[in-house]
């Protein structure tokens, strides 16, 4: 992370340890999935599968404040932080390529700048991560995230809390950040050197030449709290305001507020409650809003400005507004719970789309899953639903679409008997679909399912993701390890596997290995278990694998078995 102030100790409100669930997806800038990041929430991590989709289950946090970190080769960190709900909590992240922007010399003042007018300059020093005086070639890869990009809260760090030079929580107004990524040409990370600093040159949104101040606060990211932290000041010259940092990690120019916490829950009104709808604040002077999204249980909670009233619009997914009030003020480090909001989005936007499944022999199935996709982009780029089918294997989706006779693709899956539909595309020509008995008779592809002691079987056909990395070359980076993730979607059980170790070639392996069944995690330290790799093709091919023996928790030891067939992918 560089040289951040040592600030104090933050005064904000953490509250007490709590379990909760989170899903989400991770996606690049031009809205593809990243499949192979890690993900961790505390003490827990999991890989992203093919569609980028990941899933926590009781994950320890605190009740105000979760951080969750995702990292991968190739791309900036990443990480988001929310204030937790009851429900199931969606945290949708983009992550930024690391793209050089100019290689330059060590020893050279330079400046490295972008079309928009974004700069650094440097004065020619630099380091390793040990600290050591570093010679040769730098490749600097810059990043500016404007105020005004659509998926800005999706593509910064951690959310807008902040600690300020006095150890105050604040919660702040983005006039513009800044990424800055130093590499050498071995590929290791650099940083300034110890007393030298960097001149920084960021632009100011048009829209907010008038709102800002000549002089603002410097706020650097702490990749390990999850919190901004006050780092100097920046001062407007003409449109773009100019400042001196030591170090690099995110930079953001921002004024600071008192914070207070709010949340709240949006039904319709029938009385159901409304998941994956935009809710936005914005104070009367601020050019852009910020965001937050419902959960499944219509709840959406976040950390706003206090003492001040603030413009709280509702979105329906075609980006209309569809509710206006003023709220606050709100008192300065306390959580207010708003009065249900009750909105009609409306009813030419809303889809429902039904069905059965049923097996070969025609017959209801009983346990199985649904995902359904919108076909292009909703306006949005996270547009993936995914429901369990009744005992009578009928489903219902409630989803959204803003064009008319939309398209959507399905695809259902029969746990018990390891069948599935394939993926099916179909035009929604009216706003209620009956798609009728469905037959799920095609062979699965690539399945994992697990066992605990005489628990039912757990089958996870949905997304299946194989991936190892072989021998590597560069520094810090992790070698010889398997990685295997298989979920059925967004709010259902999950298998992660790591083996360390892993040559590349089939065997037994008894140590080295990390299991996560659903959140109960194993390894060799309360796990006794053998991992059989029988078959490991190549990138394409299949790795088949089965895993026997126990584990010990509090309540003692439990036999666990599980067995895989997954498509290897790195």
């Amino acid at each position: 992370m560089g040289n951040e102030t040592a600030n104090p100790q933050s005064n904000y409100n953490f509250g007490n340890t709590a379990q909760k669930n989170f899903q989400g997806m991770v996606l690049d800038t031009n809205g593809l999935p990243i499949s192979g990041a890690t993900v961790t929430i505390g003490a827990n991590t999991v890989t992203t599968n093919l569609k980028g989709f990941f899933t926590f289950k009781n994950a320890s946090v605190k009740e105000n404040f979760a951080h969750v970190k995702v990292t991968k080769s190739g791309y900036v960190n990443a990480s988001r932080v929310v204030v937790p709900t009851n429900g199931m909590n969606q945290v949708n992240i983009m992550m930024i390529p690391v793209t050089t922007t100019s290689t330059i010399s060590a020893g050279s003042t330079s400046t490295v700048s972008l079309p928009n007018g974004t700069k650094v300059k440097f004065d020619g020093s630099f380091k390793d991560s040990n600290g050591n005086a570093y010679s040769g070639s730098v490749n600097v890869a810059l990043f500016h995230l404007a105020p005004s990009n659509k998926y800005l809260n999706e593509l910064m760090p951690g959310s807008f809390l902040a600690t300020n030079a006095g150890g105050n929580a604040r919660v702040m107004e983005t006039f513009g950040m800044l990424h800055v990524q130093l590499t050498g040409s071995g590929g290791q990370n650099l940083q300034i050197a110890n007393g030298h600093t960097a001149e920084i040159t960021v632009p100011v949104d048009a829209t907010q030449t008038a709102t800002s101040p000549n002089t603002i606060p410097l706020w650097s990211y702490n990749e390990d709290t999850g919190m901004w932290n006050e780092e100097g000041t920046a001062t407007k010259i003409g449109n773009v305001y100019v400042g001196t940092v030591s170090h690099f990690s995110w930079w953001n120019c921002d004024v600071q507020f008192t914070q207070a916490t709010m949340k709240v829950t949006l039904k319709n009104a029938a009385g159901s409650v409304l998941p994956s709808i935009k809710v936005t604040l914005k104070r009367s002077s601020q050019a852009y809003e910020t965001y937050g999204m419902t959960d499944n249980t219509g709840v959406a909670s976040g950390i706003v400005p206090a003492g001040e009233i603030l413009t709280l619009k509702v979105y329906d997914v075609c980006g209309n507004v569809i509710y206006t009030s003023n709220v606050g003020p709100f008192s300065a480090g306390v959580l207010t719970t708003l009065a249900d909001i009750t909105v009609n989005p409306p009813s030419s936007t809303n889809y429902t789309i039904q069905g059965s499944l049923k097996t070969c022999s025609n017959t209801d199935v009983t346990d199985g899953y649904v995902v359904l996709k919108s076909v292009g982009t909703n306006s949005n780029y996270f547009n993936y639903l995914s429901v369990p089918v009744n005992a009578n294997g009928s489903f219902t989706f409630n989803t959204y679409s803003c064009t008319t006779n939309p398209q959507f693709i399905y695809e259902a899956f029969d746990y018990a008997n390891l069948k599935t539909t394939g993926e099916i595309t179909f035009t929604a020509s009216t706003n209620n679909v009956n798609l009728g008995n469905i037959s799920v008779c095609n062979s699965t592809i690539e399945f994992v399912s697990y066992k605990i002691d005489n628990q039912p079987v757990v089958y996870l056909i949905v997304f299946a993701n194989a991936q190892w990395s072989g021998p590597s070359s560069t520094p810090n980076t992790l070698s010889n390890q398997l990685s295997v993730f298989a979920a059925n979607g967004p709010a259902v059980p999950l298998f992660q596997m790591t083996q360390n170790n892993m040559m590349g070639v089939a065997g037994s392996f008894t140590t080295d290995y990390s299991i996560n069944l659903s959140s109960v995690i194993i390894t060799p330290s309360n796990g006794n278990l053998i991992n059989t790799i029988s078959t490991f093709g190549s990138v394409g091919g299949y790795i088949d694998f089965n895993i026997t023996g126990t584990f010990t928790d509090a309540s003692g030891i439990h036999t666990v078995s599980a067995l895989g067939h997954v498509r290897r992918t790195l």
